[in-house]
């Protein structure tokens, strides 16, 4: 039988910080954490060394040759949600699109390139790696390149829809600096906004209908300016 809790369906655009705080929240609600990147490791058939980065020219060059990796990810992303007993943490670019299930809270996190550079500068900081000089031109063109494929596959506007997104949170305030230091002290900052919207979501359906169930937050928060809830 399917779980009363909703799933969370992440998406964003890349370095937009995902990955980290759908892991994040999936600790703290005690929910199950599905990834698609992974998941896409093994259907390229490489490893974490050979594409250690989302935003790797070389990862697109593979998609952009073979379309099919992507639909085969998704389905199998899709059937796991559906499947899954279990409260479900999803970090997968485009499941709150293909995701049939209304009930399921779909959040955007909205970041500027230029904080999202920084968040890929620090990725290679915490991996003792060189920040190559071109990466804002990589993740650049990783925008052009999700745009494009997810509207050639589907049809789909890639972005922030309001009419799509429940929630569409701005963290791009948080890391103000490309330092190990800065980034852990802004997602320090915004992890806690981020379950707060989640829950304040999860009040407002309980409200609306009683058999709406989320998990309970361990504490309050106030939520910041920086946020923006669509949920309507």
């Amino acid at each position: 039988m399917r779980q009363s809790q909703p799933a969370i369906l992440i998406s964003g655009l890349t370095a937009a910080g995902k990955t980290t705080h759908a892991r994040l929240l999936a600790a703290h609600l005690g929910c199950e954490y599905l990834g698609a990147s992974q998941l896409r490791r093994v259907l390229l058939r490489t490893s974490s060394e050979d594409f250690g980065y989302e935003w790797d020219p070389a990862i697109d060059l593979r998609r952009r040759d073979s379309p099919v990796y992507d639909r085969v990810l998704d389905e199998i992303i899709s059937r796991q949600v559906r499947a899954s007993d279990r409260p479900l943490i999803v970090d997968a670019w485009l499941q709150p699109w293909l995701c049939a299930d209304d009930s399921a809270i779909r959040v955007w996190i909205e970041s500027s390139l230029e904080a999202r550079v920084r968040k890929a500068a620090v990725t290679f900081l915490r991996n003792d790696a060189a920040v190559p000089l071109d990466v804002e031109s990589q993740i650049a063109a990783k925008d052009d390149f999700s745009h494009s494929m997810f509207a050639r596959l589907y049809g789909i506007d890639f972005g922030p829809d309001p009419e799509i997104f429940d929630l569409i949170v701005d963290n791009s305030q948080y890391i103000a600096h490309p330092t190990v230091e800065a980034s852990d002290f802004g997602i320090a900052q915004f992890e806690p906004l981020l379950e707060q919207a989640i829950e304040e979501e999860c009040i407002r359906r309980r409200t609306t209908s009683p058999i709406a169930s989320c998990a309970q937050r361990k504490q309050e928060l106030p939520i910041s300016a920086g946020m923006t809830d669509h949920s309507g």
